[in-house]
């Protein structure tokens, strides 16, 4: 009797599967992941440090510009007020100019008639008065101008006895003293007999803009 073989079951073998891989592939994406939330991060803090400085930034030159603003305001402020206390560029060059011969004749015959009032007409605004030896008085008014002269040739003897046809050698000696700058070769000048002195200069618009006084030629040398 043959021997009943039981057939021997051959049994499989499972492979266990590639977890090892699985892990890996999962870490290399949470990695990918990270890096690209922390470089979008970056973009962000970035993004929102530019804006904070540009916000900087405009209002630093918002500051600036009103600062600018302000000073050239105050400059201006302050040009305009130079421009009414400093003499201006005209002022500078204006050349003093004689009148003309009319002119001349009425201001000399209104010291030798003794009519001082109608000199007014013929001065500046303001007038310098000058006396020798004691350098007074200074600016006047017109009005002021003609009193002054007034009572400087009250005394002169005969009857306002001046002279304005002076010989060129006696302009030119008074011309050369201490206050020769009274004396320019326009100035209208006229001495009386008890040897008084006065001197009439003009401004650019042919007004007497100096009244030059000297109680005796003397002073003038």
């Amino acid at each position: 009797m043959e021997n009943d073989v039981e057939p021997t079951e051959e049994k499989q073998v499972v492979k266990p599967v590639q977890k090892t891989r699985g892990k890996a592939i999962v870490f290399g994406v949470l990695i990918l992941l990270l890096l690209v939330a922390a470089a979008g991060g970056a973009w962000w803090l970035r993004d929102r440090s530019a804006k904070t400085t540009d916000k900087q930034q405009t209002a630093t030159i918002s500051s600036l510009q009103q600062t600018t603003a302000s000073l050239k305001t105050q400059l201006a402020a302050e040009k305009a007020k130079n421009a009414k206390t400093s003499p201006t560029a005209s002022t500078l060059a204006c050349t003093p100019k004689a009148p003309g011969a009319t002119t001349i004749s009425n201001i000399e015959a209104s010291i030798t008639s003794g009519n001082t009032a109608a000199l007014e007409g013929y001065m500046a605004p303001s007038v310098n008065v000058i006396i020798a030896a004691s350098e007074g008085l200074g600016a006047k008014t017109p009005t002021q101008a003609v009193s002054a002269i007034t009572n400087f040739i009250s005394n002169v003897p005969s009857s306002w006895d001046y002279d304005f046809a002076l010989p060129a050698s006696v302009l030119s000696s008074y011309g050369k003293g201490s206050y020769s700058q009274y004396f320019p070769s326009n100035a209208v000048v006229g001495k009386a007999t008890n040897k008084k002195v006065i001197a009439f200069s003009f401004d650019c618009n042919a007004k007497i803009s100096t009244v030059f006084v000297a109680a005796d030629e003397s002073l003038l040398k």
